[in-house]
């Protein structure tokens, strides 16, 4: 387990405020699981609803821990599909599963939950760039 800011810098370039993970709780070449308690100051809060834009952040930002020293870009979103929005002090649960890799490109199924709940999902393309 990874946790704390200091130690999260390693593995993904977001800086805080916007840092949408607190805790990497696995990391391997096909998978990333973490979590993020949602806190009163994220910057993409509203009305203390985290909305699509931050559950696709937390997405990204899980597959650029699994991602590791090299730089990622979304390349396409397919299908991001949220079931219900988390609220201020939600803890999200985000496991980010590679379907498929060709050589700088990959394609990770990302799954969010809170608890037990399916809240968010969707596809990422993601392509990679040696840092």
């Amino acid at each position: 387990m990874i946790s704390g800011p200091d130690n999260i810098s390693h593995y993904i370039p977001q800086r805080p405020p916007f840092v949408f993970i607190d805790t990497i709780d696995e990391i391997s070449n096909t998978v990333a699981r973490t979590r993020f308690t949602i806190p009163a100051d994220c910057p993409l809060v509203t009305d203390g609803i985290l909305p699509l834009a931050g559950l696709m952040e937390n997405a990204a930002q899980t597959c650029a821990a699994r991602a590791g020293d090299r730089i990622g870009y979304i390349g396409a979103v397919k299908q991001m599909e949220a079931y219900r929005f988390p609220v201020i002090g939600e803890t999200l649960y985000t496991e980010a599963q590679l379907v498929q890799e060709v050589m700088n490109i990959c394609l990770m199924e990302v799954k969010t939950y809170i608890a037990d709940e399916l809240i968010a999902s969707t596809t990422l393309k993601i392509a990679t760039i040696e840092a």
